[in-house]
This record gives C-alpha cells, sequence and structure tokens, in this order.
C-alpha cells in the first residue's frame, strides 16, 4: 500500500519537531566552582547554573569576606519549596563517623574517588525526582562538606557533579589551617 507524499512529509516534520523541541543536555565540565562572579562569596554561578540548569536562581547563605558555611539555591518565586542546590561545611559535624558510616550504609552510598575520601555519594528519590548527594569530611569527622544537587539538569551526570564541588572545595574547607 503506498502513503501519500504530503503524509509521509507530515510524519517527518512532526517526528523531527518532536525530537528537537529541548536543547540537547549540557555535558559540559563545571569549570571552576570558585570562579567569579560568585554566590555566597565562594561558589561560582557558572557552575551552579551547570549543575542546577537554570540561568535565573536565588542563593543565600555566607556572605563576602564572611567563613563560607552555607550555599541554599532555589528557582526564584517557585510554588515548590525546597533547595535546587545545597553545598553546606559543618565545623564541628553534627554527625559522628558512626552515623555517617551508618547513614552511608542505609543510602548504599558509593566512595569518593581515591584521594578525595573520607566520604561517599549517594542517590535517593526524593519528590522532586532522583536527587544526589556527596558528604566529604576530616579523618575525624569534625568537619563535614556536604552537596546536594536536587534533582539537577536533566542529562547531567549529577553524581560527577557533586564529586567535582567536592574536589575543588575540600582543599578550601576540609584542609586544616596552617
Amino acid at each position: 500500500m503506498r502513503k501519500s507524499l504530503p503524509a509521509v512529509l507530515m510524519v517527518v516534520t512532526l517526528a523531527g519537531s518532536a525530537c528537537s523541541s529541548s536543547p540537547p543536555p549540557d555535558t559540559r565540565p563545571l569549570g571552576d566552582v570558585t570562579a567569579q562572579p560568585q554566590e555566597c562569596g565562594l561558589i561560582s554561578r557558572q557552575a551552579i547554573a551547570r549543575a542546577i540548569g537554570l540561568d535565573d536562581f536565588l542563593a543565600s547563605g555566607s556572605r563576602p569576606g564572611e567563613r563560607f558555611d552555607r550555599c541554599i539555591v532555589s528557582k526564584p518565586q517557585s510554588d515548590e519549596p525546597g533547595a535546587e542546590l545545597s553545598i553546606s561545611f559543618d565545623d564541628p559535624s553534627a554527625l559522628s563517623l558512626d552515623e555517617l558510616e551508618s547513614t552511608k550504609q542505609h543510602d548504599r552510598g558509593v566512595d569518593l574517588p581515591t584521594g578525595l575520601g573520607p566520604g561517599y555519594t549517594a542517590q535517593y528519590e526524593g519528590k522532586k525526582g532522583l536527587s544526589t548527594y556527596a558528604y566529604a569530611w576530616t579523618p575525624d569527622a569534625r568537619r563535614r562538606l556536604s552537596i546536594y544537587i536536587t534533582p539537577g539538569a536533566p542529562g547531567r551526570d549529577h553524581r560527577a557533579d557533586a564529586i567535582e564541588f567536592v574536589r575543588q572545595l575540600k582543599p578550601i574547607l576540609l584542609t586544616p589551617s596552617k
């Protein structure tokens, strides 16, 4: 059975437009997570935008010149409460080494890559979809860095993004001052 040429063209056109309606995922590296311009006195605006997939966002937390302790990033004027990205530094950590290990077991955490530990990453199903987090801490568990990406930019490797935030922020936040 032969189909008419206009019908075939219409199907091809609709299929092509359906596939091209959304831009491809941004798979570029986060880049320097402390580059200018910064939010919360430390975190690169560009790195935040890539990780969460939004150029328009609100960031609150630490202020330039203050000791960094948190950066909470959310959608502006959103009816959905909650952060898209949360980076916090706890000194002292509210969690003991036993509690961190127990949480890792419960959440089926995966150790950070060699040289970045102690710490782990994990994923869980949240209200907004699959969320990713990474914890890194000092060997005595006294200080802890936490990165939460909820759920993150579509198509990105959120675990890799969380690990990259840890890789770049660990020397700044978890290395003892001399």
